[in-house]
């Protein structure tokens, strides 16, 4: 009787984040046809915002595009928009008015991921849990222990980061003291749990980066960048490349296993 109810919650959970990814999208929707025109006038030196305006077009996907383009601007940056110093500079001006629309759908879509990967999460586990209780052969176990490698990896790595960001990230960010863009996530971001995660994830991003791109996004960094300690560089981007790689390590191994039949 205990299953058949958990697989009920399963699916209205389920159902509780596709809700909130369809609400994200009416709201980007209305702001897309009702104010995207207001959003616009507000980037007057801003490279990104019209190329976006002339690449992407005035159909319905193309304004929520560039809807969602203003609204990472606002908040947790992309590589090529780093690449865009006026208009990142213009993004911390932007009307609060108008920032409502981008703020909204933006906190709907990320409980909707959220969501989305905690159940994602619960799927993996619940299908480890029934594959061990099954008779399996050599192969099927070595596959088995490797998922369980990965998924513990990943959640460490998770776990650290988070403990960065909350216990050394003020540390790590006194070191970065000329880089535009780490004062302006302090100002932007916050210091709520996803905005220290999102602060530490763009220094751990920083760190990582060629001189190439460091010279065009944040020149002012790259000495900065180039003599961090090492011991708080490791502190940064090893739980970073943990995390990404144990999470491409659990797809390879989870669909090369049920590519070449070894999890039936």
């Amino acid at each position: 009787m205990i299953a058949p109810h958990f697989d009920l919650i399963y699916l209205y959970s389920w159902a509780v984040v596709l809700l909130l990814f369809f609400l994200s999208g009416a709201f980007v929707l209305f702001a897309a046809y009702f104010r995207l025109d207001q959003m616009e006038e507000h980037f007057i030196a801003s490279y990104v915002v019209g190329i976006n305006r002339r690449i992407l077009g005035n159909g319905p996907f193309g304004r929520m595009r560039r809807v969602r383009e203003i609204g990472t601007l606002t908040g947790r940056l992309t590589h090529v928009q780093m690449l865009d110093l006026h208009a990142v500079m213009e993004a911390e001006t932007f009307p609060e008015h108008l920032k409502k629309w981008l703020r909204i759908p933006g906190y709907l879509f990320q409980f909707g991921v959220t969501g989305a990967a905690l159940l994602l999460l619960w799927l993996g586990i619940g299908w480890i849990c029934v594959t061990v209780s099954r008779p399996a052969n050599d192969l099927q176990l070595l596959g088995i222990a490797g998922l369980i490698a990965c998924l513990f990896l990943g959640l460490m790595a998770a776990f650290a980061k988070v403990w960065v960001s909350f216990f050394r990230l003020a540390e790590i960010e006194s070191l970065l003291k000329k880089s535009y863009f780490v004062a302006r996530n302090q100002r932007v971001l916050g210091n709520g749990a996803y905005g220290r995660y999102c602060r530490l994830s763009h220094i751990s991003h920083m760190l990582l980066m060629d001189d190439d791109f460091l010279s065009k996004s944040d020149p002012f960094a790259m000495d900065e960048v180039a003599g961090f300690p090492s011991h708080l560089r490791r502190l940064v981007v090893i739980p970073a490349r943990i995390l990404a790689y144990s999470f491409l390590g659990y797809l390879v191994i989870h669909l090369g296993g049920k590519a070449f039949g070894v999890f039936t």
